[in-house]
């Protein structure tokens, strides 16, 4: 009997343990950095150009379609 015990409690220790690991986890990854830091500069760099970008291709798919409509 203590080794059944023994075992249910090592796998819900495992279990709980990973549960908390993975909640931690998800709950400090998208925290924001602080404005004026480096990493704050270097993602808003990031996200600047992604919208550029996306800008950018935007347009270019609206003047396509416009073309396409008028050409139709």
């Amino acid at each position: 009997m203590n080794g059944v015990i023994t075992v249910v409690r090592f796998v819900v220790y495992t279990v709980g343990g990973l549960a908390i690991r993975k909640g931690w986890n998800w709950l400090i990854e998208d925290v924001d950095p602080i404005p004026g830091s480096q990493e704050f500069d270097n993602e808003y760099y990031q996200t600047k150009s992604k919208y550029k970008r996306l800008t950018k291709l935007k347009e270019e798919h609206e003047a396509y379609r416009k073309n396409r409509r008028n050409n139709s």
